[in-house]
């Protein structure tokens, strides 16, 4: 029986991303002379003073024919690669060829430098209205955006769809100026009503400008100077080199020798010994790969585009099918997921991901789910944005949007559940290792300690007695009390109210508040980094003298008397322990009596369960919905999820491949995943709207094989700080590469292993942005390490055990080669 709001009608806003192509003429050619351009000829190469840079090639012949100064203003780079693309960028508009499309109009392209703006700034613009086009108006159904009066006559007569892109808002008052301005895909109008009768009415903002003064300095040097390529020298010269292939590199003169990536950004730097040759990893972004060598400040040597690095693959490369499959296959689960809505206030977009059993945006649902698309999305902030506007005065926070029909609708709170706040500060902390926005972390911070007090401080949620937080008696986190039927649904809290304690919003808050600790101390907030430590560290002590039974968390320990519910409720395993094993409150020993008890479920009930992932166990007979369905004893792979991440972390590897190779069978014979399955491995549909793309349970399964048996965990953000804990000796595979990137903002952390025949294991490793490595590498029972060696000098290196387990522990840079013998 699903609970949840059903037969919602979804309304999905359609907003195309479409690139246009500026390289169809649509008016005639401009010569230069026409215009009077200070700039020289030579060779089919123009220098212009103002700027110091040349235009040549197509690039030139494009300037020349579509507009030239007054459209795309002076070049402020010379041509060079950016994102694996030449670009060229000018004081309007950034150039990039596009080799795909030679011999077509569509070869040169501009930049959306319009969208990447407007995203960029934050700006949140109104919702195009609903009155129809006046005369001298035309309205794009593509955005629904209309564009009139000077604007439409501008956009008309320079270039028009092709030159600029469709609209992307309404006119928009500057405030404390009289400039109006409108956002296009490729520009941003100006009307400056100083200049009302002659041709400068209407200007376009200078974006590329902007834009450039953001590259990184070390660019801006080679743009500066031409640098010799002399006493620097590489192998593979102008070659293709894979990313984290070794590379000798070699100088003439001492000094500090900077990588740039096929973006052109600097992303790691090696000492130099004159006449001594090094070996590098190559780890920057594909494409041409440039070296720089400095003494000090000054650039004394530089070989650009030295060679170029072949892309990664994402996700994992190791020859067997489950794992090189599973990364690609969840991520079209969760992109058949995401939704986009407008806000109540009918303009604000918000773009999140849905129930798998309804297509509202449930807060808890988007946050868990985060655990998955943060690899494959570059959206991560407007569904937390919308809950965060609609905090309410005490902190709380709403459960969900969606639209019915084409009205945006949202509820009061489902007042028993007390996990909102803390899901909405993971979500949070998510979200940043992502797109590592500090801003916009920091504008969050209020509204997290708003969200962490209510739960410490409002009677509703607040248990004084036990210094713990408090519901109604749900199943676990789920949001209906004891009493619900098809029929009646409990969901507020009343004087009928029974309450208790759930052990799952005490580790949810718990970690949630030791994220937030952190947060604070990434900020310098030292004493709220403590205060919210120490809350964290009272409510675990508490917790686990009420609520631990010896083997896992009591599934609810009443402080109101109950109706009779048919069960013998201290046996219940309930989902929430599968959560406990990854938020911190449990000892090794405390975590290792849950997976065993999970374990001792799956030996108990043998052939009557394909998993043992139960909502709870044993079910309730009376007082909630029928036994062994839905988060009644129904079978959740988010469950299965977190129980392999909690495996691999303590010492049960092998465990852990189980679940996940019997998750992959699960949804071979399925056709697709599912929020809860029957015992018998039925598919659970719990309404009309139930998906068959279970985002839920297939992110928490995805996080297990990225965290857990590929081991890469992000320890800050954007890969910059590294625990690398690789569990493949755990699994027959002896060659394996690992890449994981943030959709976001392309941030990547990658790893080549390989497990010799002569016990001999190599690593090489490296990231856009990654800074330091914590190594935690699974060894195979018949390797006993004596010695290791970083990029060929000596590594100290020491191991532990977890369980029966042996690993090799050591601190590590950014990227590197590593040889165990």
């Amino acid at each position: 029986m699903a609970h949840r709001r059903a037969n919602i009608i979804v309304l999905l806003l359609l907003l195309p991303v479409l690139l246009i192509p500026a390289g169809t003429a649509v008016r005639p050619a401009l010569s230069s002379a026409a215009n009077g351009y200070a700039y020289a000829s030579v060779d089919g190469r123009q220098f212009f003073a103002p700027t110091g840079q040349y235009v040549e090639g197509k690039f030139l012949q494009y300037w020349l024919d579509h507009g030239g100064l007054p459209i795309f203003g002076y070049p402020l780079t010379p041509a060079f690669q950016e994102g694996g693309r030449t670009v060229q960028y000018f004081e309007r508009s950034r150039f990039e060829l596009h080799p795909e499309n030679a011999g077509s109009p569509y070869e040169i392209l501009l930049g959306q430098l319009g969208k990447e703006h407007l995203i960029a700034e934050g700006r949140k613009v109104p919702g195009p209205d609903k009155l129809a086009a006046r005369e001298g108006e035309i309205r794009f159904p593509e955005t629904g955006y209309k564009v009139g009066g000077a604007f439409f006559d501008y956009w008309q007569a320079h270039g028009g769809l092709f030159q600029f892109g469709y609209p992307l808002s309404p006119e928009l008052k500057e405030s404390g100026t009289n400039l109006v301005v409108q956002y296009f895909e490729r520009a941003r109008f100006e009307y400056h009503p100083e200049n009302a009768g002659t041709p400068y009415a209407v200007l376009l903002t200078l974006l590329g400008t902007e834009r450039a003064a953001g590259l990184d300095t070390i660019l801006r040097d080679r743009w500066a100077d031409t640098l010799p390529a002399a006493n620097l020298h590489t192998a593979h010269e102008h070659g293709r080199v894979p990313t984290l292939a070794p590379l000798m590199v070699s100088s003439d003169v001492a000094g500090e020798l900077r990588l740039l990536g096929g973006d052109n950004r600097y992303y790691a730097s090696y000492p130099v010994q004159a006449g001594v040759p090094i070996t590098i990893t190559v780890a920057g972004w594909r494409g041409p790969q440039s070296l720089v060598l400095y003494q000090g400040s000054t650039i004394v040597a530089a070989k650009w585009a030295a060679y170029d690095a072949i892309g990664l693959v994402w996700g994992m490369v190791s020859g067997d099918p489950v794992w090189d499959g599973l990364y690609d296959r969840i991520g079209g689960y969760l992109q058949a997921d995401a939704v986009d809505y407008l806000a109540p206030d009918d303009t604000t977009p918000v773009h999140g991901y849905r129930s798998p059993d309804n297509v509202a945006i449930w807060l808890r649902d988007h946050v868990y789910q985060s655990k998955g698309f943060k690899f494959f999305d570059k959206e991560m902030k407007s569904a937390l944005d919308y809950f965060r506007t609609t905090q309410r005065a005490d902190g709380s926070l709403d459960d969900y949007l969606f639209h019915l029909g084409a009205t945006a609708v949202y509820t009061d709170q489902v007042e028993v559940e007390a996990d909102r706040e803390y899901l909405f500060v993971e979500g949070v902390h998510t979200a940043w290792q992502a797109t590592g926005d500090d801003a916009w972390l920091k504008g969050n911070i209020p509204a997290m300690e708003r969200a962490l007090e209510h739960l410490w401080g409002d009677t509703r949620r607040w248990d004084p007695e036990h210094g713990l937080i408090k519901r109604a008696f749900t199943i676990d986190t789920w949001d209906f009390e004891q009493g619900s039927t098809d029929k009646v649904v409990r969901r507020d809290i009343d004087d009928q109210t029974k309450w208790s304690i759930m052990h799952g919003d005490n580790t949810g808050a718990y970690h949630a508040a030791r994220l937030l600790a952190l947060m604070e101390h990434y900020f310098g907030r030292k004493d709220a980094a403590n205060l919210w430590d120490t809350r964290a560290a009272n409510l675990a002590d508490n917790l686990n003298k009420l609520s631990w039974n010896g083997n896992f968390y009591t599934h609810q320990v009443h402080l109101t008397p109950i109706d009779p519910t048919g069960v013998d409720e201290s046996k219940q395993l309930s989902l929430s322990n599968a959560y406990a094993l990854n938020r911190g409150t449990l000892s090794h020993e405390q975590a290792a009596a849950i997976i065993r008890s999970y374990q001792a479920r799956r030996a108990e009930n043998g052939s009557r369960i394909f998993a043992e992932w139960y909502s709870i166990d044993p079910p309730f007979r009376y007082g909630f919905s029928t036994p062994g369905e839905y988060v009644n004893g129904g079978i959740m792979p988010l469950v299965g999820g977190e129980l392999a991440l909690g495996a691999f972390d303590n010492g049960f590897e092998a465990y852990g491949v189980d679940i996940l190779r019997r998750y992959n069978v699960l949804l071979d014979a399925g056709h697709g995943a599912f929020l809860w399955y029957y015992p018998d491995g039925r598919p659970g549909i719990s309404t009309d709207e139930t998906t068959s793309t279970d985002g839920w349970g297939s992110a928490a399964m995805l996080n297990a094989l990225v965290e857990g048996l590929a081991g890469v965990v992000d320890s800050s953000k954007q890969y910059r700080d590294v625990t690398l804990a690789p569990r493949w000796a755990a699994t027959d595979r002896k060659v394996v590469s690992a890449a994981l990137h943030y959709e976001a903002t392309g941030a990547y952390f990658a790893y080549n292993l390989r497990f010799h025949d002569d016990s001999t294991i190599t690593l090489a490793w490296g990231g856009k942005r990654t800074e330091h490595v914590r190594l935690h590498l699974l060894l195979p029972a018949n390797v006993s390490p004596r010695q290791a060696s970083l990029n060929g000098a000596p590594l100290a290196f020491t191991t532990s055990k977890v369980e029966g387990s042996t690993y090799l522990d050591a601190t590590l840079p950014g990227l590197g080669q590593l040889e165990i013998r």
